[in-house]
């Protein structure tokens, strides 16, 4: 146990540094609105991870690209706690807090759920691309999936109406990474720490989704290396920029998605 201590102290540690040298900015509007005040691009919505400051942390790169790319777009930051990590300021020792993690989770789904529900509302042609990094890739997940009742606070995923103008998924290092499906990117071998075990209200979106795990990931491979877990967007931004903009070019024109949600299919 001890030893388990020490290595989740240690990495989280060299987590804190390399958080350090991710600028933080807030989430900024550049968009052209039509008539409805909706954005004539697509809705550009950013879940961060852990101990990142408030804003899109290490997603900001990509968001910047994707305004770029894809004008008339607008950008939207979910603001959570993010935490679940503790550091003493005197001693720089780390402690991972599951109970603090599991509250910052279901804040991010609260807050993620109440965006895209208001935004489908108010703007129901305009597309949304989702994103999430580490945490904000579990807030993402748990949002499309569900949650059954155990480890963490159940919820069922948002309501099918309100996800049919996604246009593209992207998770980074998400903790309930699960090998072996469609939506899988990355050469990570194992499932992450808290492996997902709910798909059936989700796997219709494979075809937008990615899901980016690498070997070794501490969080979504249960490997050794926050390096690895802290390098997806050195890694994979053009890869990950081109997949959005492709699907969102795909859908363009069209007002919600064409697969069949089944709502009568459930695993929760």
């Amino acid at each position: 146990m001890a030893t388990t201590v020490v290595r989740v102290a240690t990495t989280a540690s060299l987590f804190c540094m390399l958080l350090q040298g991710i600028s933080a900015h807030p989430g900024h509007q550049q968009s052209v609105l039509d008539n409805d005040n909706c954005p004539t691009g697509v809705h550009i919505v950013g879940v961060r991870g852990t101990l990142e400051k408030p804003g899109f942390g290490a997603l900001q790169e990509i968001v910047d690209d994707l305004l770029k790319e894809l004008p008339g777009s607008d950008s939207f930051p979910i603001d959570y706690p993010a935490s679940g990590i503790v550091v003493d300021p005197e001693t720089n020792e780390t402690q991972y807090r599951f109970a603090q993690y599991s509250a910052s989770k279901n804040e991010g789904y609260n807050a993620l759920a109440l965006e895209i529900k208001e935004f489908a509302n108010k703007c129901p042609e305009t597309g949304i691309v989702l994103m999430g990094y580490s945490q904000g890739a579990h807030v993402v997940g748990d949002s499309l999936c569900g949650v059954r009742p155990g480890l963490f606070w159940p919820h069922f995923p948002i309501p099918s109406e309100y996800l049919e103008s996604v246009r593209a998924i992207i998770q980074l290092g998400d903790p309930t990474n699960t090998r072996n499906l469609a939506w899988h990117a990355g050469n990570s071998t194992k499932g992450g720490i808290f492996p997902r075990q709910t798909f059936a209200q989700c796997k219709h979106f494979g075809d937008i989704w990615r899901s980016y795990c690498d070997k070794d990931d501490f969080f979504c491979d249960r490997g050794n290396s926050i390096t690895v877990h802290m390098g997806y967007v050195q890694r994979y931004k053009e890869d990950i920029v081109d997949f959005i903009v492709k699907n969102v070019k795909q859908a363009e024109g069209r007002t919600g998605r064409t697969f069949h949600f089944d709502t009568s299919e459930t695993d929760l």
